[in-house]
């Protein structure tokens, strides 16, 4: 028995579904205008330990039911991000530039923000802004992210 041929996709589709990080240049647009309002907002988690820790927990919660897949190799680093800002919140890492944690805050702000740009729910493109986001924020801060993942296998 034969299988019904599917649909055909738009390139644009399948290259936004393959995950290539080719985006049109308005989504482009409209990605960073929300990331900077992340920035404002992530910096006044800066100076709040509590806020830091909740946004943590919240962001720990939806990362145990997101698919891996969009996310590739940043998976890890999104993964340090979370516990870098549990371990800044305690107050027992701060070897950290400001800049680089406001980075590091406002990515994990825009991937719990349930107004993205492109819905989660949207099945293969849901994910694809947020991935977009950290892979961003990870390429900023990897230094900072390395630094404190080595910190972590020594501290302990």
């Amino acid at each position: 028995m034969r299988r019904p041929k599917s649909k055909p996709r738009s390139r644009k589709k399948k290259a936004i579904a393959k995950g290539n990080g080719k985006t049109s240049p308005a989504l482009k647009e409209r990605l960073e205008a929300e990331f900077a309002q992340a920035v404002k907002s992530a910096k006044s988690y800066v100076e709040d330990p509590q806020r830091l820790r909740e946004l943590f927990e919240e962001a720990a919660k939806q990362a145990a039911s997101m698919p891996k897949e969009p996310f590739a190799e940043t998976w890890p680093y999104f993964q340090a991000m979370l516990r870098l800002i549990r371990a800044y919140s305690q107050g027992n890492y701060r070897d950290v530039p400001e800049s680089t944690l406001v980075v590091i805050i406002a990515a994990i702000i825009y991937v719990v923000s349930p107004l993205d740009v492109i819905p989660d729910a949207l099945p293969a493109l849901g994910y694809l802004d947020d991935a977009t986001v950290l892979a961003l924020a990870a390429r900023r801060a990897r230094q900072t992210l390395d630094d404190f993942m080595l910190w972590e296998t020594t501290a302990l």
